[in-house]
């Protein structure tokens, strides 16, 4: 019986550690959020070479302890992050959509060859970047998400 209680007792224990960890943020800055949801509260940023400390997962998301919040698993990483060499190696740090878009195989690099090849394309290029400068208003794009009955 006491090994029975004691097996159950380390097991309980191994789950609930098992994905505690310490990590560092790999993009220039991500926003934490106080659900694994895009659309929940931000509840504050952390910047490229951040070590945070992880006690969960759920589908594409990590829980971490400070401050108390979410992530992308995308942004952060186990291996330790030196702020001084891989920035050197990221240009100016990477954001989470360069990230996302590094990992399908397209960065500035390959966007310069796009251009290059296309010159048609390059006034696209400039609608695209101007585009994605803009920003909206998290209460505003709430608003439309939920009129459009959107998750």
């Amino acid at each position: 019986m006491k090994k029975m209680l004691f097996g159950a007792l380390a097991m309980t224990f191994i789950a609930g550690t098992a994905w505690a960890a310490s990590m560092s943020v790999q993009v220039r800055e991500v926003d934490v959020k106080s659900s694994p949801n895009y659309m929940s509260s931000s509840v504050g940023k952390l910047g490229f070479g951040t070590k945070v400390d992880t006690s969960g997962e759920e589908g594409s998301w990590v829980k971490i302890s400070s401050p108390d919040g979410w992530v992308p698993k995308t942004s952060i990483t186990k291996r330790s992050v030196d702020v001084n060499t891989d920035q050197k190696f990221s240009g100016r740090g990477a954001s989470h959509d360069e990230t996302a878009l590094a990992g399908k195989g397209f960065n500035p690099q390959v966007e310069a060859e796009y251009k290059k090849d296309n010159p048609s394309m390059v006034s696209a290029y400039s609608k695209v970047d101007w585009l994605e400068s803009q920003t909206i208003p998290l209460p505003e794009l709430q608003a439309f998400a939920s009129a459009g009955k959107l998750k």
